[in-house]
């Protein structure tokens, strides 16, 4: 694997490690879904939340991904949570650092890891797409 992919994933497990730190925002999800009667806002986002982390919880594994499995997870983390849950979008104006402060910070760390995950795995396809991967995936005829 190429140096510029092993450092966006040493960016990205200390994005994923840093989510550890902070609790999920109930507070701040509560504030915003129950003056907007929005009962599934927080199902939704912690399913769009740990749907991200697992796939960065992979590490340096992400590398021997099928090309199936990088366009599947690739489709998926094309979306921001309010383009995956269009239905929420009002609330997203109610999201601020400065009313929901933890809401706000873990949408930001979760987006920053979605986007160096697709970026990655931008990269690792490239990668194994290149005629030198092709030439060092073949046997060797000893």
């Amino acid at each position: 694997m190429k140096n510029e992919i092993e450092e966006k994933l040493k960016i990205l497990q200390e994005l994923y490690k840093s989510d550890f730190l902070h609790p999920f925002p109930y507070q701040d999800c509560e504030k915003v879904s129950f003056e907007n009667d929005f009962e599934d806002f927080i199902p939704s986002l912690d399913l769009y939340f740990s749907d991200i982390a697992g796939y960065c919880s992979w590490g340096k594994k992400i590398g021997s991904w099928s090309a199936e499995k990088i366009e599947t997870v690739k489709n998926h983390l094309q979306k921001s949570f309010f383009e995956r849950f269009p239905k929420f979008i009002k609330l997203k104006s109610k999201i601020t650092d400065r009313e929901t402060p933890q809401l706000y910070n873990q949408l930001l760390i979760f987006d920053l890891m979605r986007l160096t995950l697709f970026d990655i795995l931008l990269e690792v396809k490239a990668e194994k797409n290149s005629p030198v991967a092709e030439v060092s995936q073949l046997p060797l005829a000893i």
